[in-house]
């Protein structure tokens, strides 16, 4: 049974989050969500959507799945999610997922390049930098 953890280390982007319940908030709901199974595996959920704000993506027990629409954009060469560039050239890696041993020392470590939200507004997490854009109209 998975249940929703709050003694954890895992980073995301260049933070690092130690026993932080809501990692990441917009509009009053956390991004991500971490969980950890009754055998201590601890596991990430979270959406990956593309800039119009359809779900591309879903990460769940720092698995990757696909998630709907463009669907050919992408690809999935575990433990990332790739998609295209601009002009149209494979390669640029959207989600970066590590754990356990490869994320030491926190127990996942989570790169993301051009996330969205829902809303479409861009959130960067690399691995030395994390960087939200908000826009106003």
């Amino acid at each position: 049974m998975w249940e929703v953890e709050d003694r954890f280390k895992i980073k995301i982007g260049g933070i690092t989050f130690i026993n932080v319940p809501n990692l990441v908030v917009y509009k009053g709901q956390s991004l991500f969500t971490v969980k950890r199974h009754d055998d201590g595996y601890l596991g990430i959920y979270f959406d990956i959507y593309n800039p119009k704000g359809y779900k591309i993506a879903t990460v769940k027990r720092n698995e990757i799945y696909y998630g709907g629409k463009d669907k050919d954009r992408y690809q999935i060469d575990a433990p990332q999610i790739n998609g295209y560039s601009p002009n149209g050239r494979r390669g640029i890696v959207i989600c970066d997922l590590r754990k356990r041993e490869d994320a030491h020392p926190a127990e996942i470590d989570v790169a993301v390049l051009h996330l969205y939200t829902p809303a479409g507004k861009v959130f960067e997490a690399t691995p030395d930098r994390t960087t939200y854009w908000v826009t106003t109209s």
